[in-house]
Formats: structure tokens, sequence, C-alpha cells
């Protein structure tokens, strides 16, 4: 495939035993105000039947808009899912890639800002989308902040009232993976997503690798994207799994990208996490409790160690 036009797109999908969310987010795709755009859907090796249910309703003229489908081969993770579209993307010769949550809806006019902004200045790298919560329309992301002495990220704006008071274009430390538009040129100057985190900071790190290699990440409040994901959910609902990735990869990213007095204080961190994350388990009850503290443990004790890629964390959800 040979693209023309500097300004096609190539949005990336991936599926992971999702087919409703998918689905909804290439219906809501149909109405962007925007082409040329070509779909790229990568499954993580589902097994649930999503991604063939998603092939045959293509196929029988289901969704309008172009797809490309690529079969991961098996559970990659956010960054080693993304890179299989990324990649093919690359080949193909788009000159912008869109990673975008599956379970995302779009504003019809989502695209059409980011590619405005992106191609204003040849020095901006990246550019993301100002996110709400699906179900309250509360402001879920409006540009990103990194501490480089913990390793802990914010989202400005998280569960705010939208009164205009993120509308401005402006520089930020990252731009979340949910809604990330990239040109092709990041590739050639940094590489692809980091496999070996799995699941979370990768698209930080890779915001930060970007942003020490000289270029700009912008957030453009202009596009809208809306995320499913509970404006209501707690901590005692966090898969445990959490704790390990966020302790882990919170430290493997200072590690990698800041000099010793950052990664000394990063330390500390690690150390003020697990007496943090201890503490939620008892005071919210969480289930499990024994093997969410073995891997709070293991979190810190990997991300000391440097030990990185997927985990092999299956368990049984039980009391106490």
């Amino acid at each position: 495939m040979v693209i023309n036009s500097k300004k096609s797109v190539a949005i990336i999908l991936l599926n992971w035993k999702s087919y409703e969310d998918t689905s909804e987010c290439l219906k809501s795709l149909e109405k962007l105000d925007y082409e040329p755009f070509h779909v790229y859907i990568v499954d993580n090796l589902s097994g649930d039947g999503s991604y063939e249910k998603l092939i045959q309703i293509y196929e029988n003229n289901g969704f309008s808009t172009n797809v490309t489908f690529i079969q991961s081969g098996g559970n990659l993770g956010f960054a080693g899912g993304n890179n299989k579209g990324i990649k093919q993307a690359y080949e193909d010769g788009y000159e912008y890639i869109w990673l975008l949550n599956n379970d995302t809806t779009v504003d019809e006019l989502a695209l059409q800002p980011l590619i405005d902004v992106i191609e204003n200045d040849k020095q901006i790298g990246i550019v993301g989308s100002k996110i709400y919560f699906a179900d309250t329309g509360l402001l879920w992301f409006a540009g990103g902040e990194v501490n480089c002495y913990s390793g802990s990220t914010h989202h400005i704006g998280y569960k705010e009232k939208d009164h205009g008071q993120y509308d401005e274009v402006k520089l930020v430390k990252y731009i979340v993976g949910c809604s990330l538009l990239f040109r092709r040129e990041l590739i050639d100057s940094i590489g692809y997503l980091e496999e070996d985190y799995f699941l979370y900071y990768e698209d930080t790190d890779w915001n930060i690798r970007a942003a020490r290699n000289g270029w700009k990440v912008i957030y453009v409040p202009q596009s809208i994207v809306y995320h499913k994901v509970s404006s209501a959910s707690s901590s005692k609902e966090v898969a445990p799994f959490f704790a390990y990735y966020n302790i882990r990869n919170a430290y493997l990213m200072i590690l990698r990208n800041e000099g010793f007095l950052a990664r000394f204080s990063a330390f500390l961190h690690v150390l003020w996490k697990v007496f943090e994350y201890h503490v939620r388990v008892i005071v919210k009850n969480q289930d499990s409790k024994r093997r969410r503290s073995s891997l709070i443990m293991q979190g810190a004790l990997d991300g000391f160690r440097a030990r990185s890629g997927k985990k092999d964390l299956r368990m049984k959800l039980k009391n106490g």
C-alpha cells in the first residue's frame, strides 16, 4: 500500500476480548469529519471469538471504514500489540499514526485538530486529545504531568467539571496512549514503544524519550474523546496486578531515563508506595489480601532488580 497524502492517518485499535467496545469505537470513527484515514485492528489473541466476529461483520459490510486486521499471536500487552499495528502502518507509508483505545468513542471533529496542530510545527512529535469519562462527562485527561523524582504521573483535570479551564493548546509532559497521535519520524528518532513494560508506563516512557530527543509533546483540547472507564471506580475494585506493574514500571521508567539523584529519590518513593498500597488493602478491605501483599512486594523487588516483561500473576481471588 502506498500513501500519497502526507495527511493520511492510520488509526490503531487494540482488541482483547472486547467485541462490543471495539465495534462501538469503529462506529464512532465512521462519523469522523476527516479523510483519508485507515483503521488497523490488532488482536492480542483474544480467544473469545471477538476478533473473528469483527472480521465477519466487516466482511458483511457492517463497518463502513477501511480496516486491516492483524493477529498478534499472543497477549503482548499494550505496547506489544500496538507496535504490531504501528509497524504495519509505518511500512504502508502513513505520515501520521493515531493510537486510540478501543474502549473509547470519538467526537466527529476529534481528528482534524490533532492534524492541524502537528502540521503547524515540524518539531511537534506527539499530540493528544481532551478525554472525558463517558459515563459522567467529567474530565479524565487534559494533559499529563510526570514527577521525575518519584515516577508518579498525574492526569491534569482528572474528575473535574469542564468549565473551559483547559482549553489552551499547550506543551505537556506526556500524552496518554488512550488517544495519542504521532508523526512517523518519531519512529526513526526514538524507535517503538518499549514492550517489556507490558502494562502501564510504556506510553509515558515514550513521551519522555521523545522530549529528550527534541520533540514537542502537545495537548490539543479541541480534539474530544470519550473513555468508557467508570468515574465512580475505587481502589477496592482495582485488579491485584495493578500494584505490581504500577510500582515496578514507575521505577523502571526513572531507572531508564533519569540520573542518580532521581533514581535514589524514586527508590525511596517505592518504599513509600509499598507501605501505601498495604494500607489501601486493609482500609479498603480488598480481597485476596495475602496475594495482593505478595504482588506489592514482588513489584518493588523486580523494579529494584530491573526485571521487566510480562509477569505470571495468575491467582484466584479469595477473601482474606
